[in-house]
């Protein structure tokens, strides 16, 4: 829900006095304020996608951006202060193939399930009240990890072919539940996204997009969309969140920005 005038103008006398509050608890309980008491583990990753020759978006390139918040087991986690996550080196360019197309994706930071960011107390109080006070019109923060969007629609003649991203769940469950949402920074860009069983759904929609096996529920697909948020329940621990993406781009780099949380 977004914050009325009045309570937008207490948040900007709240936030400076948590500020010092915090810095004068740190001198007295430094070690307590420099700790997380975040329960659950956070995955934040990024995949840039480079298009070649041969797509009629070229040279055009989308940047995928991916929160991943999950109840995990907290002992067999290996954790990154906000220094080690910033100081993590990309990875390697990778080509890649979609059919008869080519592309290069490289990934930045951790997306295999075993580590997490972790926010330290005072970020995370800043992080929670920031999220409230930024929050634009249509936007709610329910999680400061894990925003949700407005449901926006948006009806336009589609290109047969596109660019297909699978994006994998992190679960310690057989079965579990999430929360998504899902935005383009193209107003003219609009996005399909499905739940789908597992990775091998993706080989499946490169040969036939007509083929693809998605999971039940009007939440666990968004169809033509500038942003949405849902929840899809009762998926697999193999699954994850397919995002179709037009061969259509305008802006040089297209954000694509995900967010995952396990409920």
């Amino acid at each position: 829900m977004n914050l009325g005038r009045h309570a937008r103008q207490r948040l900007y006398v709240i936030i400076p006095v948590a500020a010092f509050v915090l810095v004068f608890a740190n001198m007295l309980y430094g070690n307590a304020v420099f700790s997380s008491i975040h329960p659950e583990s956070i995955e934040k990753y990024s995949i840039y996608v480079h298009f070649v020759d041969g797509w009629d978006s070229y040279p055009g390139n989308i940047l995928f951006e991916v929160t991943n918040v999950w109840n995990s087991d907290l002992a067999e986690i290996t954790y990154f202060s906000t220094d080690d996550f910033e100081s993590i080196p990309y990875g390697s360019n990778q080509l890649q193939h979609a059919g008869d197309r080519s592309f290069v994706a490289l990934h930045h930071h951790h997306s295999n399930c075993q580590s997490s960011w972790q926010p330290i107390l005072y970020r995370y109080v800043l992080d929670v009240l920031r999220n409230q006070f930024e929050a634009p019109p249509g936007m709610y923060g329910v999680h400061p990890y894990a925003v949700m969007y407005p449901d926006l629609p948006h009806a336009i003649d589609r290109p047969e072919y596109g660019y297909v991203q699978f994006i994998p769940l992190c679960t310690l469950q057989d079965t579990t539940s999430y929360a998504y949402s899902i935005k383009s920074n193209d107003p003219d860009l609009a996005f399909d996204a499905f739940f789908v069983a597992d990775r091998s759904e993706h080989a499946k929609f490169l040969r036939d997009p007509s083929s693809i096996i998605a999971y039940a529920g009007e939440e666990c697909n968004a169809i033509s969309h500038l942003s949405y948020s849902g929840r899809c329940s009762n998926v697999s621990s193999k699954a994850g969140l397919l995002v179709w993406i037009p061969d259509s781009l305008d802006l040089s780099l297209t954000k694509i920005t995900v967010n995952l949380r396990e409920l």
